[in-house]
Order: C-alpha cells, then sequence, then structure tokens
C-alpha cells in the first residue's frame, strides 16, 4: 500500500526506513529533512519554535512553512500575524512602521511593546526620542526648551540625535522670546534696550512683541 513506507512496487519510500525485517516495518524519521508522508514538515531538526514542531507533525502557529515533499521544509516567521515567535521582539498584527513595532516586527527606538497583538508606547522623558516625539530631554519638566508632553518650546531650538536625548538651547537673537529670556529683538547687539544676552538693559521697556520692540 502506498504513503506506508513500502510502496505497492515495493519499493522505500521517501523519508522511510523499512529495516530487514520480514514483513517490512517501515517508519519515518522526524529530522532527517525529508518530508514523509506521515509528517506535516520536516526542516532537518527536532526542536520547537522555528516553524516545524519537534515531531514534524504540525506547523507552529505564527510560521510560513514551504513544503518539499521528499525534501526539506523552509519556514519563516509572519509578521504582523499579531503572535510574537522566532526572532520577533513584538508583532502588532500590522506591519505598519513608526508605530512601536516596526515592518519587520523589532520595537522600534522610545518604544515598550508588551502583550501578544504588541500594545507599543512611548515614554516622555525617557532621554530615548520617538516617532511623534519632537524632543526628548530626559524629563517631563518645562521651560527648559524641551516640555513635559515632549514638545519644543517657544522660542528654543533642540537638537535631536536619533534614538538619542534632545539637547535644547534657548537663542538669543531670533526674534522669539523664551522662558529664559526678558527680551528678544532679533538680534544680539547691546545698547538698543535688549541686551545680547537677552536681557531688558536698564531705563527700557521691551513689552510683550515679538521681535521686541525697546523703548
Amino acid at each position: 500500500m502506498a504513503e506506508d513506507g513500502c510502496s505497492s512496487t515495493c519499493t522505500v519510500e521517501c523519508g522511510f526506513d523499512c529495516g530487514t525485517a520480514e514483513p517490512s516495518v517501515c517508519t519515518s524519521s522526524c529530522g532527517d529533512s525529508v518530508q514523509a508522508f506521515d509528517e506535516a514538515c520536516d526542516d532537518g531538526n527536532t526542536v520547537n519554535g522555528d516553524g516545524c514542531s519537534s515531531d514534524c507533525k504540525s506547523i507552529e502557529s505564527g510560521w510560513d512553512c514551504t513544503l518539499v515533499p521528499c525534501g526539506p521544509t523552509t519556514c519563516e516567521q509572519v509578521c504582523g500575524d499579531g503572535l510574537i515567535v522566532g526572532n520577533e521582539t513584538c508583532d502588532d498584527n500590522a506591519t505598519d512602521a513608526n508605530d512601536g513595532c516596526s515592518a519587520t516586527c523589532t520595537v522600534e527606538c522610545g518604544f515598550n511593546c508588551t502583550a501578544e497583538p504588541s500594545v507599543c508606547t512611548s515614554s516622555c522623558g525617557d532621554s530615548i526620542l520617538a516617532y511623534g516625539e519632537e524632543c526628548d530631554d530626559g524629563n517631563t519638566v518645562n521651560d527648559d526648551g524641551c516640555d513635559s508632553s515632549c514638545s519644543v518650546e517657544h522660542g528654543w531650538d533642540c537638537t535631536n540625535s536619533e534614538c538619542g536625548q534632545s539637547s535644547c538651547n534657548a537663542t538669543c537673537g531670533n526674534g522669539l522670546v523664551s522662558s529664559n529670556e526678558e527680551c528678544d529683538d532679533g538680534d544680539s547687539e547691546s545698547n538698543d534696550g535688549c541686551s545680547a544676552t537677552c536681557t531688558v538693559e536698564c531705563g527700557f521697556d521691551c513689552g510683550t512683541a515679538e521681535p521686541s520692540v525697546c523703548t
């Protein structure tokens, strides 16, 4: 009978060993890289977690396996199915980038991903610039250039490094009055009411306009 190891023409079928007994007793060997009739897959080993189960009886969840009768099985993890398998560090049931879990199912900079499917959130103030944050200076306080919601504050210039901490500086002379400036008239000259360090000089009133108008 075909598909039992010994064919209808009495030849040993792929993936089987029929020994020397009479009548023949035929068994298949899981892990020999030859998919036999009674195996769902055979990827050349007997371990779990690589797509083909350790007993070669089933294809594991989260994997896509290419089956070759009488040949080796090759399995690849499926990113975007909500299952975290193989070398995936997340899987949020999608293959979109910039949502915390990348298109290749790795956790993106500044995010923490938990659960299955993955739920990814970014933390303002962790010194890691995540997608959706304008800056991240390692804290959640205001008036230092990067505010408590990780947005660049008025009058400040923040330098961001990819996946790193932001560095923010108030720029005197840009015409914008930041929290640590008393005035900013759009230049860095003294003796015009607003000094080179953006403080109001004696005898002047610089009002609230931007750039400052000092009289």
